[in-house]
């Protein structure tokens, strides 16, 4: 028996088939019978089936539990969450003719542990569930009769505490989108005569208008044999002229034999996005006058580098404007759909802006690549090692890493679109720290053109990049950051920071900001390859197409259903169905959110000279990022999130800054606009208008400016607001001298008078570690007098700072707390307690959903948070957001008079956004707070893997608690009052607001 199996160890001398090949007409030489279509399974839940034969055609024939099942298809699709051992079995012919050939067995992926058996003989094992594998059969089957094929899977172990042989949970590389279990891509016989071409590497050089193809070329007889191969150059667009041959007699050792040709491809067009250019090559051998062999595979003259601290391709410098991919699908899971619906993403991608799409942690199928090929959109190469802590540490995991490296490799090497290779992601653990260095060697060793990022995000020691051709690398700031939802000042300055020194910091003045990113250093090439935030696709026309599309069983189906009814109970019980009575009204809001600050976060990106492109999470929605996308599930745009991000992408842009955001009257705000021109550089005509919101123009200045290539200076002004009160916007037009439109953009502020923000009507007494707002109070004139057991019912208390409470500090909180008994009134500004994203488990069941599935309304870890802790101790839950939506809602309530209500958090609230918002209280009237989802599926962190999204929750930000039986409340805020009091009339407006509750009603009647 003679079987190749691929390893690392074996890979410069047994590379991988061509996939792009594959679906090339077939010569007589090289014929394939596709295996896809209908096959036998018969799950082995008790692992039962080794020890009873179930390989044999007679013993798996005598099983009654067998299922068909398509294949390509992942196994969850027809089993729920199933983890485990499955057989599959399938009855094929091959072709008389096929006397003499060689045939070997293909598997494009099987995921993740394969033996195979052809006609009750085994034949070999693989390891991987993401990348190809094959074994020769030739010698096995029966021409022109009935063979039998049986492929016993071992399936990734992600949900449950089991061990499948000696593999447990978490411990194999994998996707994070899905279990994918079984053979999940095609199968596919290949005969050839006995030489053939077993790989070829095309090495495309546009110094030289050269392609050097490295060959593999199989010998499987006993005797060294003399064979001509000739190579075809081809143009994809005009098939029928050649473009370059070469035509060369070898004599072949038996075994594998290498070698290398180069050939100059006159007029070369290079591919690019704007002109994605494909060549043909075609490697044919003839041996004893007769064809034995034909390859085929497609290419592209590109070369992809860096240069100056900037991306080059074909010598051209290149912003990067990418998009993060998980590739998830809403019945395929992995696997698109259809053909169209791939189509349709990457053709999105593009229209968007982007030039570049980030697979993450999975080599998407052969199919994908084709397209991205076809369409013009350069890739990441991704290989399926997880990060931040996956998978689970064994002795056979660096070995996994190894073989998965490799053979990604090797598949996707002749791609055009894939331009740099993608080693590993957020790394925590030592066992893959090791790895860097050797599996950044093993790349360049089978690919020496491309670039190789070693690490994303460089938590591990600050990331590597490797030029092409290079073994040494080059330090590189690899940059991960999510600001949320409010892109205030603060926030787009920091991204200003990346790449700066320390001196540079300070010039700007923005010494003191933290740095985004983990191990980023100054001076050094710079690049957000994660970047974005998060809104709700519209869950109710997506359960619309589930319905009617979708698969009852898979996650997403469940998760989207659940989402939709959990959402419903979770809006009544904290009463912000008032603000938002329609749930696609508030999907619609969230996506609002989402593109001002994705719009936000790309404009500062771009006006950083220091960074060289950035990556935008996600293009698409699915599983445990369920919303992190400006495309849903279903490929549908999710409206202005998709729009203010294809906005900010456009190659000529302007950037709009009026700081301060509010501005109180009489008080300066600097108008300044920044222009970011990928173009070559023009006259520009720039108008900027102040104006209402209504459309009253207060001013307006046109002047003629160079709109320069690259980041240029094109306005500064300040805005004189003594006369101005309200909600007003700068609005900029930039045209060329012919008066077509170039770009625009605007950014909105607002003025308050000190009529406006008010004052509260009698003494106010704080109780507060330091003295932040009895210094605001007594700054605007407002009586503060120290707190005592018999204050007056009628003097409200405001509890401050709490962060560094002595014990007296403590005492004096509660005796505040019985003051509120007896009928006072009180406002704590800071809530302290530990900020929650998960904790340990409660031990009560929980009840069941219709379909099965456990309730998202009574987690298991989220219990609600007891109020009579607060403020010193508390649950918290983070609501900055990142590429998750914390969304917070404002209802008309007295304590936002003056401002909008019955809103999401935004413009004018950007500042004083709550980053964290009180988990779940157990009782207490909610005016301000957040609906979402937690991160990790039932809080368990293992569980992030797979299986859709965490809980529901609801949080507030602010807080009235009635105590006592009396008329006495307790107002909570996580607002950031207090570090913008006296800077943002906003906060000083809100304290107000909340200090002027005493002796008022809420609209049920209840007496403060």
């Amino acid at each position: 028996m003679i079987f190749v199996r691929y390893t690392a160890s074996l890979a410069i001398v047994c590379s991988l088939l061509s996939h792009s090949a594959l679906a090339e007409p077939t010569a007589a030489a090289r014929q394939h019978v596709s295996l896809d279509g209908t096959w036998e399974i018969a799950f082995d839940a008790g692992n039962k089936g080794r020890a009873a034969d179930w390989h044999r055609d007679a013993a798996f024939s005598a099983l009654v539990e067998k299922q068909k099942i398509p294949v390509p298809s992942c196994w969850e699709e027809l089993e729920k969450d199933y983890e485990g051992v499955a057989y599959y079995r399938r009855k094929f012919t091959v072709p008389k003719d096929w006397n003499g050939k060689v045939v070997r067995l293909h598997f494009d992926a099987v995921n993740f542990f394969s033996e195979v058996w052809v006609n009750n003989t085994a034949v070999g094992t693989h390891d991987g569930g993401f990348t190809p594998f094959e074994f020769r059969v030739d010698d096995l089957l029966r021409l022109d009769r009935e063979n039998t094929l049986v492929v016993r899977v071992a399936g990734p172990i992600l949900l449950q505490d089991k061990r499948i042989d000696g593999v447990g949970k978490m411990e194999t590389p994998q996707w994070r989108g899905g279990i994918t279990g079984g053979i999940w891509q095609s199968v596919r016989l290949v005969a050839t005569d006995s030489v053939y071409v077993e790989d070829t590497f095309i090495e495309p050089k546009i110094a030289d208008d050269s392609a050097a193809l490295h060959m593999q070329l199989s010998n499987t007889g006993d005797q060294t044999t003399s064979a001509d191969v000739e190579i075809v150059i081809r143009s994809t667009k005009t098939p029928e002229r050649i473009v370059a041959t070469l035509r060369k007699k070898y004599d072949l050792k038996p075994g594998l034999n290498q070698h290398s040709e180069t050939l100059h491809i006159p007029d070369a067009t290079y591919w690019s996005p704007d002109d994605p250019h494909l060549y043909r090559a075609e490697v044919r051998v003839v041996s004893a006058d007769a064809v034995s062999d034909k390859w085929t595979t497609r290419f592209g003259m590109r070369e992809f580098t860096i240069r100056n601290k900037q991306f080059y391709l074909n010598g051209k410098p290149l912003y990067l404007k990418a998009t993060f991919f998980e590739g998830l699908y809403p019945t395929g899971v992995a696997y698109p759909d259809s053909r169209e619906m791939a189509i349709r993403e990457i053709r999105l991608a593009k229209e968007a802006g982007f030039n570049m799409i980030r697979p993450w942690r999975k080599p998407p199928p052969p199919m994908w690549l084709d397209l991205a090929d076809e369409l013009g959109v350069l890739t990441v190469g991704s290989l399926v090692v997880e990060c931040m802590g996956f998978p689970s540490e064994s002795a056979r995991l660096p070995g996994w890493v190894e073989n998965e490296v490799s053979e990604s490799i090797l598949r996707d090497r002749n791609r055009a679109c894939v331009v740099q290779w993608e080693l590993f992601n957020e790394l925590k653990q030592p066992v893959l720290k090791r790895l860097l260095r050797p599996m950044a060697i093993l790349s360049r060793q089978l690919d020496p053109t491309r670039l190789i990022l070693d690490e994303s995000g460089g938590w591990a020691q600050g990331a590597n990049m490797y030029l092409p051709y290079q073994s040494e690398p080059v330090k590189f700031n690899d940059v991960h950051f999510y600001p949320g939802g409010q892109v205030n000042q603060s926030q787009y300055d920091r991204i200003l920071l990346i790449g700066k020194t320390k001196e540079e910091q300070r010039a700007m003045g923005l010494a003191g900001l933290p740095m985004p990113g983990k191990n980023v250093q100054p001076g050094l090439m710079s690049y957000l390859s994660e970047l974005g935030y998060a809104s709700w696709p519209d869950i109710v026309g997506n359960n619309a197409m589930f319905r009617e599309r979708g698969n009852p069983i898979l996650p997403a189906t469940v998760t989207t259903k659940n989402l939709e009814k959990h959402l419903g109970h979770a809006f009544k019980r904290t009463g912000f169905d008032k603000a938002f009575p329609d749930l696609r009204a508030y999907c619609l809001e969230e996506q609002r959110i989402h593109g001002i600050a994705n719009k936000r976060m790309i404009e500062a990106t771009r006006t950083n000279p220091e960074i060289s492109g950035y990556c935008i999470h996600a293009l698409t929605d699915g599983d445990w990022i369920l919303g992190a996308a400006i495309l849903d599930l279903w490929r549908n745009p999710k409206t202005l999130a998709y729009e203010m991000t294809k906005q900010a992408n456009q190659p000529q842009i302007v950037s709009v800054h009026v700081i301060p955001r509010n501005v109180y009257a009489g008080q300066e705000a600097k108008v300044s606009i920044t222009g970011i021109n990928e173009l070559r550089s023009t006259q520009a005509i720039v108008t900027v208008h102040v104006e209402s919101l209504d459309g009253k123009t207060l001013s307006t200045n046109t002047l003629t400016k160079d709109f320069q290539h690259g980041i240029s200076d094109l306005y500064t002004d300040l805005i004189k607001t003594d006369s101005m009160r309200g909600s007003y916007r700068v609005r900029v037009d930039v045209k060329d001298p012919s008066g077509r439109l170039i770009t625009s953009n605007q950014r909105a502020f607002d003025v308050f008078e000190r009529e406006q923000i008010g004052r509260p009507t009698g003494q106010v007494s704080v109780v507060e570690t330091g003295n932040t707002v009895s210094a605001h109070l007594k700054n605007n004139g407002i009586k503060t007098i120290p707190f005592s057991s018999d204050l007056d019912l009628s003097c409200p208390v405001v509890i401050g700072a709490i962060s560094k409470a002595t014990p007296d500090f403590r005492k004096t909180v509660g005796e505040v707390k019985e003051f509120v008994t007896r009928g006072g009134y009180a406002i704590c500004l800071d809530v302290a307690g530990p900020s929650l994203t998960w904790g340990a488990p409660n031990p009560e069941p929980k009840p069941k959903d219709d379909d099965g599935s456990w309730s998202w309304i009574v987690p298991r870890v989220l219990t609600d948070s007891d109020v009579d802790q607060l403020p010193l101790s508390g649950k918290l839950y983070a609501t900055e957001g990142n590429y998750i939506s914390r969304n917070h809602i404002v209802t008309d309530h007295p304590v936002f008079d003056g401002l909008p209500t019955n809103e999401l958090m935004s413009g004018v609230y950007e500042n004083v956004c709550a980053n964290k918002s009180i988990c779940r209280p157990n009782r207490g009237q909610y005016i301000s707070g957040v609906i979402t989802y937690d991160q990790h599926k039932n809080m368990d962190n293992s569980l992030r893997h797979y299986n859709g999204i965490g809980d529901v929750l609801w949080a507030a930000d602010v807080l009235l608690v009635t105590e006592g039986n009396s008329d006495g409340k307790i107002l909570y805020s996580t607002l950031r009052i207090m570090e913008n009091l006296g800077k943002d009339p906003v906060a000083d407006k809100l304290l107000v607001n909340m200090l002027n509750q005493v002796g008022q009603s809420d609209a049920d009647g209840v007496h403060h």
